[in-house]
Formats: C-alpha cells, sequence, structure tokens
C-alpha cells in the first residue's frame, strides 16, 4: 500500500502544473495571507508545450511479431482495445507523471483486456537486488463511499482485498475478498517511464520557471485594472482648511459622486490648485521578464523555444533540425524506453493466447521535423544505402497492412513487366521483393534486358 500512497502526492503536482491550476507563490506567509482575498486564477500554462512536444511525436507505426500469426494477433488486440487512441493516453500520462502503468488480463469471456492504470492508483514493487525483476503490482482504489480496495498482481495469483474505509492508511484493516490463480507465471502489469527505476515528469524543471511566469502574470493583470481606471489625486491650495467644492452636511463620498465622469463634462472646483493621476507600471516590466523566464524553461527542459512563442521567425530547414535536436534526442530516448514496454506488453499478450514468439518489434512513425519531399528525399536515400522498402515504409508511418499491400502491388507490377523506380537510381529486385542501387553508367534497361 505504502508503494501506491508515498508518490501519490508527486503525481498529483505534476497533473496540477500540466493543467496549469497551480496557485501563485507568495515570497512570505504574511503576504500569502494579505491576498488571499484577491487572489488572481489568470495563468500563462507554459508547462503543457514541454509535454505535447514530445507527446506529439510519440506515435507506434506497427508492432510486428516474428512469425504472421503473432504479427496478426498483435494487430488484432490493438484493434479490440482501441489502442490506437489509448496508447497516446498511456504515453501523455507517462509523460506528464513520469510514471504509467498498463494492465493486461482476460475478461470473462477469455478476451484480452488492455487498460491504463493510473500511477495515483498503482504502482510495481521491484526487486531489491535485481531493479530490472518485477516482485509483485499494488493498485487501491475506492469503489464506493467509504469502501477501498486493494488487489496485488503476482506472478502466481492475484490477491484481492476490501475495507470500509474512504482513504486507507497504514492502520486500515483490510478483508481478503478473493484470489485468482495466474497460469501464465508472470505480473500483468506493464511500467512506462521516462526513467529508471521512476520516471519524473516531462516538466519537471519548468516548475519553478512557471511559479514564476504565473507571479508576473497575475501581477500585470492587476495593472491592467489600474490601466483601465487609474487613482487620481486632487491637491488642495494651502491656505484652504477646507475644499469649498464639497457641502459641509455631506459625507465626502456623497460630495465626490456630485462630480460627473462623463465625457465632455466640466469640473469647477474652488478649493482645488491641481489635479493629477498616479502613472500605472509598464507592462513590458513584466512581459519581458516573463519572455526571458520562458528562454530559461526552453532551456532547462530542452524544448525548442519557437514551441513557446510563435513567430514569423520560426527556424526552418537545416536551422528547425540544429534548434530541435536536443527535443529529438529525447524523444528518441522515450521511443526507446516505452517501445521496450509495448514490447513486452505484447509478448504477454502473445502468451495468454497461446501463440509461441521469440521475438516482438516496435517500430514508431518518424519523429523528425521535415516537409513531405525531404521526409522521401530522406526515405530514398536510406533505400540507396541499403535499408529494405519495406522499413522505409514502416518509417514512413505505414502500417503493416498497408506496406503488404504496398509491397504486393510492387510486386504484381514487376511481374507484369513493370519496372520504374519508386526511390532515385533504384530498382525492384523481384527475387527477393528489395532494391539494389544502379551504377553511374548503367540504366534501367540495361538491368532488365
Amino acid at each position: 500500500m505504502n508503494a501506491v500512497m508515498e508518490r501519490r502526492d508527486h503525481y498529483v503536482e505534476a497533473q496540477h502544473y500540466f493543467e496549469g491550476d497551480v496557485p501563485e507563490t507568495f515570497s512570505t506567509a504574511k503576504l500569502r495571507r494579505v491576498f488571499a482575498t484577491t487572489g488572481d486564477r489568470s495563468r500563462l500554462n507554459f508547462c503543457r508545450p514541454i509535454v505535447n512536444a514530445v507527446s506529439n511525436r510519440l506515435e507506434v507505426a506497427s508492432i510486428q511479431g516474428d512469425t504472421k500469426a503473432a504479427t496478426a494477433k498483435i494487430a488484432e488486440v490493438w484493434e479490440a482495445n482501441d489502442l490506437g487512441l489509448e496508447a497516446k493516453e498511456i504515453h501523455d500520462n507517462a509523460l506528464i507523471h513520469g510514471d504509467a502503468f498498463v494492465l493486461v488480463w482476460p475478461d470473462k469471456d477469455g478476451e484480452v483486456q488492455i487498460s491504463y492504470e493510473s500511477p495515483r492508483q498503482m504502482a510495481l514493487v521491484y526487486d531489491v537486488e535485481n531493479p530490472r525483476k518485477k516482485s509483485y503490482a499494488v493498485k487501491i482504489w475506492q469503489s464506493a463511499e467509504n469502501i477501498s480496495r486493494m488487489s496485488i498482481y503476482a506472478a502466481d495469483k492475484i490477491t484481492k482485498f476490501y475495507a470500509n474505509t474512504g482513504e486507507p492508511t497504514d492502520g486500515t484493516q483490510w478483508t481478503l475478498m478473493q484470489t485468482v490463480p495466474n497460469p501464465w507465471g508472470e505480473v500483468p502489469v506493464f511500467h512506462f517511464r521516462t526513467h529508471r527505476p521512476f520516471g519524473r515528469p516531462e516538466h519537471l524543471d519548468a516548475y519553478d520557471a512557471q511559479n514564476a511566469i504565473n507571479k508576473l502574470f497575475v501581477t500585470n493583470m492587476h495593472t491592467i485594472d489600474y490601466q483601465g481606471a487609474p487613482q487620481r489625486y486632487a491637491l488642495a491650495n494651502a491656505d484652504g482648511g477646507d475644499l469649498g467644492d464639497f457641502d459641509d452636511d455631506k459625507a465626502d463620498t456623497e460630495n465626490l459622486a456630485n462630480l460627473s465622469d462623463a465625457a465632455g463634462s466640466l469640473w469647477y472646483m474652488k478649493g482645488v490648485s491641481k489635479v493629477g493621476e498616479f502613472s500605472v507600471a509598464d507592462a513590458k516590466a513584466f512581459w519581458e521578464p516573463i519572455k526571458d523566464t520562458i528562454r530559461a524553461m526552453s532551456a532547462l527542459t530542452d524544448t525548442p523555444l519557437h514551441y513557446f512563442e510563435r513567430t514569423g521567425n520560426n527556424p526552418t530547414g537545416n536551422g528547425l533540425r540544429t534548434a530541435e535536436a536536443p527535443l529529438l534526442k529525447k524523444v528518441a530516448d522515450r521511443q526507446t524506453s516505452f517501445g521496450y514496454s509495448w514490447r513486452d506488453v505484447s509478448r504477454f499478450v502473445l502468451k495468454i493466447e497461446g501463440i509461441p514468439s521469440l521475438g516482438v518489434q516496435v517500430f514508431w512513425k518518424t519523429h523528425e521535423s521535415l516537409d513531405e519531399m525531404e521526409r522521401w528525399d530522406v526515405a530514398a536515400k536510406k533505400i540507396n544505402a541499403g535499408l529494405s522498402h519495406r522499413q522505409a515504409l514502416r518509417e514512413g508511418g505505414y502500417s503493416a497492412d498497408q506496406v503488404d499491400q504496398i509491397m504486393a502491388e510492387r510486386q504484381a507490377e514487376a511481374d507484369g513487366g513493370l519496372f520504374y523506380a519508386r526511390a532515385p537510381r533504384t530498382r525492384v529486385n523481384t527475387s527477393h521483393d528489395e532494391t539494389t542501387p544502379l551504377h553511374e553508367s548503367e540504366t534501367q534497361d540495361d538491368r532488365t534486358n
């Protein structure tokens, strides 16, 4: 139980920063009390783009088994569980919280169910001597008012408990409900994480910068009130003890109301020698520090600056690729980590389905910032360097079924005597359905005669 409870506040905080639901910070408790009744909920949330910059580049293209039966079953289970949509939720929550969990278990009809589990409710406990080995997983949640549930997932069984309490503590008495055997000899919970052994939120290093932005922006919003309705003053004659403009038998507030603020109105004040208004703070005093803080946030989180501000001077071409190099490295790291988790999920699915498999590969859609012409130019160069057409198509974001269809059509065209270059200076090799480069002095017709 402690495995879940001890990190819950950490995950709640990460969610608040991602949603932009963070209170204004104050340097002292006294200031917090003074401004408690005038707090402002206006926020500029720059934590969300940090997470989205990575999340938007994490899209699984396909998962391949080592046999057609394995690949087909994985695709079938993905379709049945809507993982085309659910996978994004899993990735998003893993980035937001640093950790996310996936439970794989057959339902009462024997259909494999794959579900996202929040780290605020579930935790994995690893072997002390082997941090890569899962000991067990535990899930705690409230199923009804004053009823808590706990399930412990081990390699040999799943044990379910309940307690008559709304918020369990160390002293909670749990009652055994049910024990379900686990015939597959593996903990059926899989960990998606940004770091090991436990992840850290993608935007963790931006927390302090976001606090500073909140402070500056809220103060700026208060300043706008004074810009629209500035404080004014009137200076009385030094030799006059009273303001002759006001009647002695009226309260000051009532007398002030006699002065109209209508456009074009004339105020005639006998006892006042000078009027004016207090100047308000320049908006630049807030916006320039906000911009500087955003630049610091960009550097701290390896998120390119153009993800925070859209201007006409955003980098393009080689400049864009240079600016995004740290981000792309981070995306590649997440693909590696999440890819291993999807591999393990897929292997367990095949184990449940009774399909033997020695290997599973996860392919991601390309995460580089390229326009369509650049993308295909890169693909052509990879093919000329020896990459297979199938792999180039996978990296281009095509599904396994689409790749099979494309390759079948290519083969049909080759069998019909139609030869033409799918990539610059390449031809179809019908013997093994791949490509080989053309020599400088050789033409396509030379190869086919």
